[in-house]
């Protein structure tokens, strides 16, 4: 019975940690988007050249789905629902 119980103890903290890596990872990819947003938009507002204007407004795009993809899966993660 000790042993079962022991099992799950350690079994409960790799999946702690398990969850707690999947969030770190989530948190610095939130980031490195906010980074990659802000650039795209500084780029945008200096431009001239309507190619690279629409190359920024759908890159901007992409960006934005991107984020609220990963702010889904933190808060998934958050309430422990995420797989």
């Amino acid at each position: 019975m000790i042993r079962l119980e022991e099992d799950f103890i350690k079994e409960m903290k790799v999946m702690d940690r398990k969850s707690v890596n999947t969030y770190q990872e989530l948190m610095n990819n939130i980031e490195k988007v906010q980074k990659n947003l802000a650039s795209d938009y500084n780029n945008l507002q200096f431009i001239e050249d309507k190619n690279l204007v629409d190359y920024y407004t759908y890159r901007i795009k992409a960006e934005e789905a991107k984020y609220d993809y990963l702010i889904q899966e933190a808060k998934k993660v958050e309430s422990g629902t995420y797989l």
